[in-house]
């Protein structure tokens, strides 16, 4: 998966977008006054555009990420790891018996 700076852009303008115009829509069928329902859709937007512009610098430096996480390895490796470890102290743990 990979994230540009344009597409994170567009993604995050839609959705704040996408997000007043429900909350426009909405708040037009409460009884409040045009003030109190401009104002919240303007605050829900921009709320809605930097929620979403930080998860996707979250995720820009997630998948930047030098070091490999346990997850991102496949199930079987992780199987795999788990049983040469268990092996590796079972071994251990037999020299130093001996």
């Amino acid at each position: 998966m990979l994230i540009s700076w344009k597409g994170s852009l567009i993604k995050s303008v839609a959705i704040a977008f996408i997000n007043g115009l429900i909350t426009l829509i909405l708040l037009l069928i409460a009884p409040l006054g045009l003030a109190a329902v401009i104002g919240n859709t303007i605050m829900i937007t921009l709320s809605s555009f930097t929620v979403s512009i930080v998860f996707d610098f979250i995720t820009i430096w997630l998948l930047k990420s030098p070091n490999n996480n346990f997850f991102d390895v496949p199930y079987d490796q992780r199987i795999d790891q788990i049983r040469q470890k268990k092996s590796s102290e079972i071994q251990r743990q037999n020299n130093e018996d001996r």
